[in-house]
């Protein structure tokens, strides 16, 4: 505070002399007087101490600053993007009508929790799913169309919730038509549906959406509100579109084909989901999204697969006190990563024998053919819709059959300083390597995605032996490079450039 002074005139000058000669107290001390002070302070303490504590907290901080996000996101299970849905049947013996009635507006009585998908059943499984992964708009149980995800019909105002831990990568809060209003999240460090014991990243997307709750960039906790369910974009009715596409896809949301190439095709987006346009393409780039929440609601279940909880739990009880249900689940992982290698060096060690094995015929005298040769080898369906995508064995048939599908293999990625190596498959009706194929037509290797070379670019039926032709591939430029097979429409995981 300003002091105040006394002025007095004397021969010889000025002379001063203070009125109060006590210094008032500092802001501070005037504050600490105060107890509202303290209780804001102690506040904003508190406030920042409990949010920066957890999972998310100081390392998700810092993880973000850092951009290490997917770091530190663990998986720890799965849950139903919806918790519970109205009881068709006694909500509409009340006058209950999801296209005018809201879900606030369902009795609490007639809620039941998000039922259990069956794959056999399809949309049949719960009154709820109009339209199943894979399927068309028509609904039935056979899955011959393109839809990436799965439709879930609900009432507007339904609490949508993220199936996982992860982040927020995708946000549209305006309604311009197409998914309308939408949320995808990536999930890092989840379980790989294709390849078991290793782990992937996902992206899961909540499409048709009213009301959103987060913003990108922001990490979410498995169960998580994010939105509210609504009727935007193009859209009959009000519903959510649930789909779950790997980290590889171009774009997110995912979808099957553009609007350019329906239209080359001449059908509009329905007809080209209806017919089953590029249907190839989601096991590609897509899993089925309630079978994935299903079979990683229990990540201890998942870690010891082929065994139900009621065995684990026995186990545990025979050998107590000397193994712990922690590790036992420790143990059976290991077991579990151990065996997937055995079987991928033995895997290699097959294609390197019969390799060999093809040389050493090639140079040697042509011999009468006698019996069918059978050989193991480990293939990929790719549109066996009978069997979620996965590996298994089948043998060799030697016969003159007809190509049903075509298997593209690659590492992965490109260096842009050499040729690379890529393996095509012919696969029959069943997935089985065709060891004497019979083509129509030759096969035209091009890309989808990206720029490359191919020697050979043509493929014939002689081109290949027991079903397998590698081809060599160049690269042009730095792009991700995507393989398309003609007149199949077959295409290639995606090949990334690395330096």
């Amino acid at each position: 505070m300003k002091k105040t002074h006394l002025r007095s005139r004397s021969s010889v000058g000025f002379t001063t002399t203070p009125l109060h000669r006590k210094r008032e107290p500092h802001a501070i001390h005037y504050l600490s007087q105060r107890l509202t002070f303290w209780i804001a302070a102690l506040s904003l303490i508190a406030f920042v101490t409990g949010n920066m504590m957890g999972q998310h907290g100081w390392y998700a901080f810092w993880a973000s600053v850092l951009g290490k996000e997917a770091e530190m996101i663990v998986f720890d299970g799965t849950v139903p993007p919806i918790e519970h849905i109205p009881d068709y049947d006694r909500w509409a013996a009340l006058g209950g009508d999801s296209h005018q009635h809201t879900f606030q507006q369902v009795p609490q009585d007639l809620l039941i929790p998000f039922p259990q998908y069956d794959a056999r059943l399809g949309v049949e499984s719960f009154v709820s799913l109009s339209t199943d992964h894979g399927g068309t708009y028509a609904g039935g149980r056979l899955k011959k169309g393109s839809h990436n995800g799965v439709d879930i019909r609900t009432p507007v105002g339904t609490p949508v919730r993220a199936v996982a831990n992860g982040r927020v990568i995708a946000v549209q809060s305006e309604d311009h038509g197409g998914f309308g209003k939408y949320v995808s999240i990536e999930h890092p460090n989840v379980p790989d549906p294709l390849h078991p014991g290793e782990t992937t990243t996902l992206v899961s997307s909540y499409s048709h959406l009213s009301t959103i709750f987060v913003t990108v960039g922001e990490v979410v906790s498995r169960g998580q509100g994010i939105a509210l369910s609504g009727n935007t974009g193009t859209s009959t009715g009000p519903h959510l579109q649930f789909q779950v596409d790997r980290g590889e896809a171009q774009w997110f949301p995912y979808w099957a084909f553009t609007e350019h190439e329906a239209r080359n095709a001449g059908l509009n987006p329905i007809q080209a989901v209806n017919s089953g346009l590029f249907r190839s393409r989601l096991n590609i780039y897509t899993v089925h999204p309630l079978l994935f929440v299903q079979n990683n609601d229990n990540p201890s279940l998942y870690i010891v697969r082929g065994s139900t909880e009621s065995e684990v739990r026995e186990e545990v009880k025979s050998a107590a006190p000397t193994i712990s249900y922690r590790d036992l689940v420790a143990r059976r992982r290991s077991q579990r990563l151990e065996d997937a290698r055995i079987r991928q060096r033995a895997r290699i060690a097959r294609r390197r024998f019969s390799e060999r094995s093809v040389s050493s015929v090639a140079s040697a005298t042509p011999i009468r053919r006698r019996s069918p040769i059978v050989h193991q080898e480990t293939v990929v369906s790719i549109l066996d819709d009978s069997v979620e995508p996965a590996s298994f064995t089948a043998p060799l048939v030697r016969s003159a059959t007809n190509v049903s599908a075509i298997a593209i293999e690659h590492d992965g990625s490109f260096t842009g300083r050499g040729w690379e190596k890529v393996e095509i498959t012919l696969l029959d009706e069943k997935g089985r390597p065709v060891v004497d194929p019979h083509l129509e037509r030759p096969l035209d290797l091009r890309t989808a995605f990206g720029r490359a070379e191919f020697r050979p670019s043509s493929l014939t039926a002689k081109s290949f032996i027991n079903g397998v032709l590698t081809v060599q591939m160049l690269p042009r430029g730095r792009r991700t490079v995507v393989i398309q097979v003609q007149p199949y429409g077959t295409l290639s995981r995606p090949m990334r450039y690395e330096r």
